[in-house]
């Protein structure tokens, strides 16, 4: 599922919360939105799920959006 994330505050060290997010989830991908600086992941997590991994990580988040499906169909997923 992918998520549009804002975090209650600033996060400079995203490497940190991917590794956060691929403890619970190893095929996690975070990465920084250049536009609005929100974050974008990817997870196999539900909404709460994502938030409770990244409030324990210390990153709290102000608001969690799970996205439009993008599935193609391809991988049958």
């Amino acid at each position: 599922m992918e998520f549009r994330i804002r975090l209650a505050t600033e996060a400079s060290d995203l490497a940190a919360i991917n590794d956060a997010l691929q403890q619970s989830d190893p095929a996690a991908i975070v990465d920084r939105d250049p536009v609005d600086g929100s974050l974008r992941a990817t997870v196999w997590m539900s909404a709460d799920e994502l938030r409770q991994v990244l409030t324990q990580a210390g990153y709290p988040p102000r608001e969690v959006e799970q996205q439009a499906s993008n599935c193609c169909g391809e991988c049958s997923g």
